[in-house]
């Protein structure tokens, strides 16, 4: 590869140099989910699939979580019926991060 940069008038040396040093934010890092955030996140895993696409001309646009899955999922997953709402809005903040996500592409 080297041998192919220098063919275009690149030194590899010096392109690495210039890159700015690897930060700890840029690192990839294990976080720890409370307890009470799991059954949010394994329903939003669940239903990764079954967002509702808008499709146009140029592109594609993800709108969001089809709830009525989501709904599914709950019962799937044993979610009572009184611990549904808060799933709800846990999942909702995880749908709202990751529309911006999947509309970035």
């Amino acid at each position: 590869m080297r041998e192919q940069w220098k063919k275009l008038g690149v030194d590899p040396d010096q392109v690495k140099q210039a890159q700015p040093p690897e930060t700890e934010d840029d690192q990839d890092e294990d976080l720890e989910l409370s307890d009470e955030l799991w059954p949010a996140w394994e329903c939003f895993l669940a239903t990764w699939t079954q967002w509702r696409v808008i499709a146009g001309l140029a592109q594609v646009f993800y709108e969001g979580i089809d709830y009525a899955s989501l709904l599914a999922v709950m019962d799937m997953h044993g979610i009572k019926p009184k611990k549904r709402r808060t799933v709800l809005m846990q999942v909702r903040i995880l749908e709202d991060e990751a529309r911006k996500l999947r509309n970035k592409q």
